[in-house]
């Protein structure tokens, strides 16, 4: 299966693939503490306007592996006390998606807020990366995971998480991917995908980490149509 790379016109590679990401993350500094969380999802909903960028590579039903790497001796730089946002930007951490057979490598900024809403409260762990400037002329795309546990148990603190919460245990598990870019027809090309995260087997885990890993950051390629 070919694997098709978002965002192919730049002229610049990133990186050499995930395993040279999670190692430059451990060479980072000597008091930094990256971490490798992976997520399994499938697709629920996809929307393109005027067409579809993909061609047909992404659709209901079409899995969705990601591959976040961070530093979790962060800064919170969220003042309140039971919010904590943490941010990276640059080369060292990421995040990758793989949907279908279609990647969507980010390289530029990631965030995570942790949500400590208390017995009885909300507990969330949101994820947003995004690639490029929105607004503008070149590609652009984020995406968003949403972790949500209406008992308000999952959390203890709004600290990062250093081991992987299990989406199994969370009522709310949704990612969305979206991305708007200028075609060389100077059409003006929209797209959303969404899903839900699974609580994956260990054997699919690893297969869609495989994958992940056999495409690696490349963004060399053909301009979508």
């Amino acid at each position: 299966m070919s694997t098709k790379l978002l965002r192919p016109q730049a002229t610049r590679m990133i990186g050499a693939g995930l395993l040279l990401l999670s190692l430059a993350g451990f060479n980072h500094e000597a008091q930094s503490a990256p971490v490798t969380f992976n997520f399994a999802g499938q697709v629920t909903q996809t929307v393109f306007d005027p067409f579809d960028p993909l061609g047909g590579a992404v659709q209901v039903g079409s899995p969705m592996y990601s591959y976040m790497n961070f530093d979790t001796s962060a800064t919170d730089i969220n003042p309140a006390a039971n919010i904590g946002t943490y941010e990276w930007s640059g080369g060292t951490y990421g995040f990758a998606a793989l949907l279908g057979s279609v990647l969507f490598p980010v390289m530029h900024s990631l965030s995570i807020s942790v949500v400590d809403g208390a017995p009885g409260g909300i507990d969330q762990c949101l994820v947003y990366a995004w690639e490029g400037t929105q607004g503008g002329l070149n590609d652009y795309f984020s995406i968003s995971m949403t972790l949500q546990d209406d008992t308000g148990t999952a959390f203890s603190s709004d600290a990062l998480p250093t081991t992987r919460p299990d989406p199994g245990k969370f009522s709310v598990r949704s990612f969305v991917m979206s991305g708007q870019y200028t075609d060389l027809n100077n059409n003006f090309i929209q797209y959303e995908v969404q899903g839900n995260l699974v609580p994956e087997p260990t054997t699919l885990a690893l297969a869609g980490l495989a994958l992940l890993g056999c495409v690696g950051f490349s963004r060399q390629g053909k301009k979508l149509q």
